[in-house]
């Protein structure tokens, strides 16, 4: 009895252990995601988010111990970076009604994040409109945070912590963050429960 308690104890230890491992992970991928954006935007910063989530996406198979062939890890891989590409075109597209579409754009990318995972790394259990919530609702606290930064600093967050002045095409970086974080960890933690 005491022995199974004992081990019961250490599999939730480790279970929180890579739990936060799993936050930092996104957290520092957001961090550097925004951070790149910015600084590199005329030599290709644009690619460093979806290059990064993607590649924290990975570890955190690995973390929660799936195993899956170089093949399907490459289709993965690329389908990926080509979504995070095509959801930033349409996201820059949308222009000047991005407050609207942006919430969409947000959403379906969580979605596909899921789908390919299902598709190409484990079968997971998931429902596509918990995840799209997630994805909007990530575009929606930028939002909210522009809104308050704007009215209070008279500039957006990613001006006032970098002390920039930014271009239309600059505006919601700290999506990135934000995205990454919630929509990453619920992909740990769907993954992690599909691995009991």
């Amino acid at each position: 009895m005491i022995y199974a308690n004992c081990m019961a104890l250490s599999k939730v230890r480790l279970y929180l252990l890579r739990f936060f491992i799993a936050i930092l992970l996104f957290v520092i991928t957001g961090a550097l995601s925004t951070y790149f954006y910015w600084s590199l935007q005329e030599t290709g910063g644009v690619f460093f988010p979806g290059l990064l989530y993607t590649t924290t996406t990975i570890l955190i198979f690995l973390l929660t111990g799936k195993k899956f062939p170089i093949g399907n890890f490459l289709k993965y891989y690329f389908s990926m970076v080509l979504t995070y590409l095509v959801v930033w075109f349409v996201t820059m597209a949308s222009s000047w009604v991005v407050m609207f579409c942006g919430p969409v754009t947000a959403g379906l990318g969580a979605v596909a994040t899921f789908v390919l995972t299902d598709m190409f790394i484990t079968k997971i259990n998931y429902k596509n409109s918990h995840i799209f919530i997630i994805g909007a609702l990530a575009f929606v606290m930028t939002e909210i945070l522009y809104f308050i930064f704007s009215g209070t600093y008279d500039m957006a967050p990613i001006e006032y912590i970098f002390k920039v002045d930014i271009e239309p095409v600059m505006l919601f970086q700290e999506l990135f963050l934000f995205w990454q974080v919630m929509v990453g960890m619920k992909l740990f933690l769907t993954v992690a429960k599909a691995s009991r």
